[in-house]
């Protein structure tokens, strides 16, 4: 399956420097919860009702492999169809 998603060059660094696959990232931006990051850019991350809302579309397997990202604050930054970065953030971003 191909990504509607291109990936910056910073941002293939990235997931592999801090081991967050291109799927889960996508999973992100697809199921989590969008802020503004400035310059058109917005910022994703899962929170519970983005969980549950993952849970009832792919299933209790799926919202499982994906909590240990949840839980150590994953996020994406994309803009344009683009992803720019993703980290893991130090407290939760959205609650």
């Amino acid at each position: 399956m191909r990504s509607p998603y291109k990936y910056t060059r910073h941002a293939n660094e990235r997931s592999s420097a801090r081991v967050i696959p291109p799927m889960i990232a996508e999973i992100i931006i697809e199921y989590g919860e969008p802020r503004d990051a400035g310059d058109g850019a917005l910022k994703y991350a899962l929170t519970k009702q983005s969980m549950r809302q993952l849970r009832q579309v792919a299933g209790r397997q799926l919202a499982k492999a994906i909590e240990p990202y949840r839980n150590r604050n994953a996020y994406v930054v994309a803009a344009g169809g683009r992803i720019i970065t993703v980290a893991y953030a130090s407290y939760p971003l959205f609650h």
